[in-house]
């Protein structure tokens, strides 16, 4: 019995170890199998991740392609204001993101991982790469637009125009010179002796010599007996008439209530000519990115050309220090009593400088505060309007609640001004007890935010009309490469400006000017102490120090 039970219960472990044998072969075939299946699996996704990481190689291709196209058009124009770090940056992150998906693809996991960021690179890729085909015209002509707005504003500056015309009654029949033969032809020579005696030949001459000429050495007796002389008619300019309009003021509140004050409004032009003089060069000896530079900003308020001579409404100078990121703004009022560079210490109103040329008024303003200009930026305050509106309006913030000419402006945050609301806040001085001084401060609001505005993608929104209307009412002597410089820099420092304004002040009073010596007008005795304070700061931001007044915009 023992014998038999020993040899049932050795067949029943056989059988067991048997079972348990097959048991084992039988999981390390399924395991075999399915280890199997997950490396084919695993390989499939490899595999199919290579694909899509060969297709983000494919896509970087392509965009390598447009980007290339974008960067060469015209000998690389776009690296002559964007700095070239930012496309090595973009290229060495662009190379890093494709060749990372393709040392991640080792097991199932990262390949997954490899696959999405390929997949998302692609796409991107491929959408920024149709986006910049779709759009390469717009954005070369973007490109085009600036660097020709650029150019005419260089351009505009090395040539100044004189607009003279033949003015008759506007009561007068007469349109035309044809109409206005054996009148009294005036002329006055002090002026610009060499222009006038050119005009004068020339309208002479398109009147067949029909014209009885006549040289007056008074400005004003040209203007009475204009207006009380019948069959005559006198050659003024754009200076000239400014110059009448503002003479005969015995008052001392700068309102003009002189008695010529109305005289445009009875004349008319039949007969325009424009003379053309070149500029004289300032400047370009500045390296503008490492040095401190100063620039005249001269603001005129006419219609029609910026390059026509006209009397300066605005003066500023702006210095401009990139060492320690600090631009100072002083205003001068335009009436400020001064002697001109050409008057031989006779003094007059700053603004008449204009009227010479805007050469006259620098030089004037390097004698006032004993500076060297470099660089000067004429603007019409007129094309200002169509600039604004197509920056779709600016912000301002009055220091004062006023109303001018149908436009009430509130104490504190004006938002969206159009270009005629900006206009006239700009112009704006006899609602104020500081009448000048705060319209110069005021337009330097206006200046400020016009140049923050263009800052945001509202320059994008309709740059074309923007571009034209600076062209046409800006211009510099500032050179070309000075100014590309300068927009690299921007861009490439990104400094954050400390824009400090002042101005100065003075006391208003009636005189004779230089320019019309027989007869008072409005003027403003400057005040030695803001004239001294003003050379300080001047200095300071000069040698690079820290400067402080009370009216700082961050």
């Amino acid at each position: 019995m023992t014998y038999f039970f020993l040899f049932f219960k050795r067949n029943d472990i056989l059988v067991d170890v048997i079972i348990f044998a097959k048991d084992k072969a039988e999981n390390q075939k399924k395991f075999c199998k399915r280890k199997m299946e997950e490396n084919m699996e695993k390989n499939k996704i490899k595999k199919i991740a290579l694909i899509f990481n060969i297709l983000q190689v494919i896509a970087l291709a392509v965009f390598e392609v447009v980007l290339f196209r974008l960067v060469s058009y015209k000998n690389k124009l776009i690296l002559d204001y964007v700095p070239a770090k930012y496309f090595i940056i973009l290229e060495v992150v662009l190379v890093a993101i494709t060749i990372i998906p393709f040392l991640i693809r080792k097991g199932k996991k990262t390949s997954i991982i490899s696959m999405v960021i390929s997949i998302l690179m692609a796409i991107v890729l491929f959408a920024t790469s149709i986006l910049g085909v779709v759009y390469d015209k717009d954005i070369k002509n973007v490109l085009n637009k600036a660097d020709q707005t650029i150019d005419d504003v260089v351009e505009n500056s090395k040539l100044s125009t004189e607009e003279y015309g033949v003015y008759i009654l506007k009561s007068d029949k007469a349109e035309e010179l044809k109409d206005i033969e054996n009148y009294n032809l005036g002329y006055n020579l002090s002026y610009a002796k060499d222009e006038t005696d050119s005009v004068l030949k020339d309208v002479l001459a398109k009147a067949n010599n029909k014209l009885i000429a006549n040289e007056y050495d008074d400005l004003l007796k040209m203007a009475d007996e204009l207006l009380n002389t019948e069959k005559t008619a006198f050659i003024f300019n754009q200076a000239m008439l400014d110059l009448i309009e503002n003479a005969g003021d015995d008052t001392n509140d700068g309102k003009n209530n002189g008695i010529y004050k109305n005289f445009t409004n009875k004349i008319k032009c039949i007969y325009v000519v424009n003379v053309k003089t070149a500029v004289k060069e300032y400047g370009g000896d500045k390296n503008v990115t490492k040095e401190c530079f100063n620039v005249y900003i001269s603001g005129i308020d006419t219609e029609g050309d910026v390059t026509v001579k006209s009397r300066s409404d605005v003066n500023i100078i702006m210095s401009i220090n990139p060492v320690t990121h600090q631009v100072l703004l002083l205003s001068t009022p335009r009436d400020y009593y001064v002697p001109l560079s050409i008057s031989n210490g006779v003094k007059d109103k700053l603004t008449h400088a204009g009227n010479y040329g805007i050469n006259v008024s620098m030089d004037t303003l390097e004698m006032l505060y004993d500076i060297k200009l470099d660089y000067f930026i004429r603007l019409n305050f007129t094309g200002f309007v169509d600039i604004i509106d197509a920056l779709g309006g600016i912000d301002v913030v009055s220091d004062y609640s006023f109303s001018t000419h149908g436009y009430s402006y509130s104490e504190g945050l004006n938002s969206n001004l159009s270009g005629i609301q900006a206009l006239w806040f700009a112009r704006e001085r006899h609602a104020f007890a500081e009448g000048d001084n705060q319209r110069g401060r005021d337009q330097m609001k206006v200046i400020e935010a016009v140049i923050k505005k263009a800052q945001s993608s509202a320059l994008l929104n309709n740059y074309d009309e923007i571009f034209a209307n600076i062209s046409k009412s800006f211009q510099t002597n500032m050179p070309k490469k000075d100014i590309k410089a300068l927009v690299k820099y921007q861009l490439n420092e990104t400094p954050n400006w400390k824009v400090v304004s002042t101005s100065v002040t003075g006391t208003g009073r009636s005189d004779v000017t230089y320019s019309v010596p027989n007869s008072r007008a409005y003027v403003m005795d400057p005040d030695e102490n803001s004239v001294n304070e003003a050379k300080k700061l001047l200095q300071k931001i000069q040698n690079n120090k820290k400067i402080k007044v009370k009216t700082t915009t961050e």
